[in-house]
């Protein structure tokens, strides 16, 4: 007969992040954004790890004194060991050189036991539910992603607030100028706007013939990481012939109708050597839902690790389940915060294209603004950055053709501004001007 199984647990680990905080007590602010008090397997470390918390948002030091003090007047001495039992911690862990290992262990534990629970949830709910089989797979998968995810503490005082911008502005200023985010392979965007960020919901608009996709393909060739790419309006081979012009400098009009030379074709050849090399999934699909793009993200988030989620674009998503009376507009809603809820859930940058309405062919002043967005309520909202793209040259003949404009309408994260770049038609590429 088989023993009781325990839960997976680290008491020595527990013990020596706890012991090692006592002596380096500043060392909370950095693992708190990282470890929950629900991390810990048992109730008195529980009850002293947040008692640190509590005793550090008020600036005090967490030594043997003050958490006695603090449990007290919780009421919590007999649970906890009182001072006798945070003497002991404090002499047992010699130093806290690896209490970020230590933190680590005791977290490896906590999603063990999560993973545990969740997957008896899922089976409770197979044997009992209504609900289809794709539902709980998908909600297994969401659970699960959940887990990896670092941000665990949701509440944070003013001086935890300062301390970790500090941070992250030192971490910049190590890159030495490199741009923080992923690159969008134009120097002035990427001075405004750092380039992409994990968690950000970025939106793309232009009327129609404006090269948004063009410039949605640009984005992922400079971004030179992981990615995912959601076409619901362009097949899959139309997306490969733009890459491989776009790379190649080969023009996409020979590609067509295949009057490319020995040179071209020498130029496609190592285009295909150099893209092949390169994470890149594409979801051809002319009308996913939102929580088919969901579904795709996670997968490959999980399987191949991918960095941002590219997406062609919003009003082609579908709602997951549309009302018979809902308006367009509230359709799009459901889409455009499934989309930032997505970039939150797997920390990383969702970059969406979205069409803008007909309203401004008719003005003088062409550029797109956020409220030209079709549908824009909620895109305005739930975006963390929007940008809008204009070629003259469509609307004037006698414009620049190479010229386009891309006007940054929002920034959660810094400043706004209009630039310019080099748009090439003949191979579909942006790029800086000289």
């Amino acid at each position: 007969m088989s023993g009781l199984r325990v839960s997976p647990h680290s008491i020595d680990a527990e013990q020596s992040v706890l012991g090692g905080l006592m002596l380096r007590p500043e060392k909370i602010e950095s693992l708190s954004a990282t470890l929950a008090e629900s991390d810990f397997y048992t109730s008195a470390h529980r009850a002293i790890y947040r008692a640190m918390l509590e005793l550090s948002a008020r600036g005090q030091p967490c030594d043997s004194v003050t958490l006695t003090d603090w449990f007290e007047s919780a009421g919590l001495s007999e649970v906890t060991g009182g001072r006798a039992y945070c003497i002991e911690l404090s002499n047992n862990t010699p130093s806290a050189a690896n209490i970020s290992a230590y933190a680590q262990i005791v977290r490896e534990k906590s999603v063990l036991r999560q993973v545990i629970d969740q997957s008896a949830d899922l089976m409770d709910m197979a044997y009992s539910s209504d609900a289809s089989g794709v539902a709980l797979v998908d909600k297994g998968i969401a659970d699960l992603m959940a887990m990896q995810k670092v941000e665990i503490r949701n509440e944070f005082g003013i001086r935890q607030a300062m301390t970790m911008a500090y941070e992250d502005a030192q971490r910049a200023k190590a890159l030495g100028g490199k741009v923080p985010g992923i690159s969008t392979g134009l120097s002035r965007l990427d001075r405004i706007l750092g380039g992409w960020h994990d968690s950000d919901l970025v939106v793309v608009g232009a009327r129609p013939a404006m090269g948004k996709t063009a410039l949605l393909l640009n984005f992922l060739l400079s971004g030179e990481v992981p990615c995912g790419i959601v076409s619901a309006e362009q097949p899959v081979q139309q997306i490969g012939a733009r890459l491989m012009s776009i790379d190649s400098k080969v023009p996409a009009e020979r590609m067509r109708n295949g009057q490319f030379g020995v040179d071209d074709l020498r130029k496609l050849e190592w285009s295909i050597g150099r893209l092949i090399t390169r994470t890149c999934q594409i979801y051809d699909r002319s009308a996913p839902s939102i929580a088919d793009v969901s579904r795709m993200a996670r997968k490959w988030k999980q399987q191949f690790g991918i960095k941002v989620l590219f997406v062609d674009y919003i009003q082609r998503i579908e709602a997951s389940s549309p009302g018979r009376n809902s308006s367009k507009a509230e359709r799009v809603g459901e889409v455009v915060r499934g989309l930032k809820n997505l970039a939150r859930d797997l920390g990383i940058p969702v970059v969406a294209l979205a069409q803008v309405g007909r309203q401004v062919d008719s003005r003088e002043d062409k550029q797109p603004g956020m409220a030209d967005l079709s549908d824009s309520s909620e895109i305005e909202k739930e975006a963390d950055q929007v940008l809008t793209l204009l070629r003259p040259v469509v609307y004037d003949e006698s414009a620049d053709p190479y010229e386009a404009i891309i006007s940054v309408e929002k920034n959660r994260h810094g400043p706004t501004g209009v630039l310019r770049c080099v748009w090439m038609p003949e191979t579909m590429k942006f790029g800086d001007l000289a």
